[in-house]
């Protein structure tokens, strides 16, 4: 029997619930799965009754204090090596046919240095093949935050976004080379060798990309590349005691923190929301962003857990608010749900914009425009349009079309074969 590890990054829930999904297929095709992982993976993988190896992870301070400000610098030569000299270890006592990473980079690195294929699950803004002539820059979260108001109106003018797309990825390319560069003795020291791409982390044996060309444009993709659609996890979170108290005379505004959201936008949310309460449950998930008992707030109407499972509380739901991540994005679209998203970095901005120029959804700006007047209006206009509706149950028909993790589970499989 072929032997499979998964290794998902710890923060971010999504990264953890597509390999979830994928592992779940190969298992069907009795393919041999174990996980290596660490942090916050751990309770959702040993819960879906997966067996699990633990490795080191990022603390959940990196988010914070790095990735949510899109600085890159979340690996030091010191965590570096010792992700990698862990992973190493695994690999030669469990000696897998392949190893799937999503987004845990230091995976290619290890699988690499003992010559096991590798497979990477990612979506195509981190790769060279987005196209983002055809979409916008994030700005919101990378230089607006920064810049008085007069200024930042400057950068959604037209001219400024051609500018901006043309060489936001060489910028972003330059900050992956710094990066490598920065890394390149302990890579040496390790035996890996680093090439020119500045991609060529992010990139395995073959590459499986969660998205769909609606969604995210796409350049010509090579052979070893395959757009596979969204992977969402489907979590087998048992439903709270308050589910059968939820008023069925009123309609859902469902809001949620995922894995990478904040926890003081999230408690804020909650508290404006409470003008709706009235008409609407309040539906809220804190994910792994903060812990049930930190929500002090509490009003007739307010239902608050940890998880729920994504297709019940879609399916009921007539808005979903979240910071933008790439799963929510993509499981509201296929369950027909207007957005309101609060992004807090660079990759959930792209989300975003992408929800707004399919006219699925509206962005507010946690760090500027985040207020009791924007959030209000914005709830108002996103659910009495009709037009965001009817997007959203446009597109649910394109995704209709992929299966995601059974694509997913077939590419693996052929790479096997070959």
């Amino acid at each position: 029997m072929a032997k499979v590890i998964l290794l998902p990054v710890g923060i971010g829930l999504a990264h953890v619930g597509r390999l979830v999904e994928v592992a779940k297929q190969l298992q069907k095709k009795r393919i041999e799965v174990i996980f290596g992982a660490g942090g916050d993976a751990v309770p959702i993988l040993k819960k879906e009754k997966f067996e699990v190896k633990i490795l080191p992870e990022l603390e959940r301070s990196v988010y914070e204090d790095k990735i949510k400000h899109n600085n890159p610098s979340v690996y030091t030569r010191a965590n570096l090596e010792r992700f990698v000299l862990s992973e190493i270890a695994l690999f030669k006592k469990e000696k897998p046919d392949l190893v799937v990473y999503d987004f845990r980079f230091t995976a290619k690195i290890s699988a690499s240095i003992l010559k096991i294929p590798s497979v990477s699950i990612l979506n195509v803004d981190m790769t060279p093949f987005y196209d983002m002539s055809k979409t916008k820059f994030p700005v919101q979260t990378t230089l607006i935050k920064y810049l008085p108001r007069k200024l930042s109106g400057l950068l959604n003018k037209k001219y400024s976004q051609k500018f901006l797309t043309r060489v936001g990825m060489n910028i972003i390319q330059a900050l992956f080379v710094k990066e490598l560069v920065k890394l390149s003795p302990m890579l040496l020291k390790l035996g890996f060798r680093p090439g020119r791409s500045p991609y060529q982390l992010f990139l395995g044996d073959l590459t499986l990309i969660a998205d769909v060309p609606q969604f995210r444009p796409v350049k010509r993709l090579p052979e070893n590349v395959v757009m596979v659609g969204p992977l969402f996890w489907e979590s087998n979170a048992n439903l709270p005691s308050w589910h059968r108290k939820l008023d069925t005379g009123k309609k859902i505004i469902y809001v949620t923190a995922g894995g990478t959201g904040d926890r003081k936008v999230f408690l804020t949310l909650l508290k404006y929301l409470k003008v709706f309460s009235k008409d609407y449950n309040i539906v809220a998930t804190t994910g792994n962003t903060l812990k049930l008992d930190e929500v002090k707030i509490s009003f007739p109407g307010l239902f608050v857990t940890d998880f729920l499972p994504g297709k019940w509380i879609m399916e009921k739901a007539t808005l979903v608010i979240f910071p933008g991540g790439n799963s929510t994005c993509y499981q509201a679209l296929y369950f027909g749900v207007p957005q309101i998203c609060t992004p807090f970095h660079i990759d959930q901005e792209d989300n975003v914009n992408q929800l707004e120029r399919l006219g699925t959804g509206m962005m507010i700006n946690p760090y500027t425009d985040l207020s009791s007047d924007t959030l209000i209006s914005g709830v108002r206009k996103v659910i009495s349009d009709r037009n965001y509706k009817i997007n959203c149950l446009k597109f649910k028909k394109i995704l209709n079309q992929y299966d995601g993790a059974k694509k997913a589970a077939e590419e693996i499989v052929k790479l096997f074969n070959n």
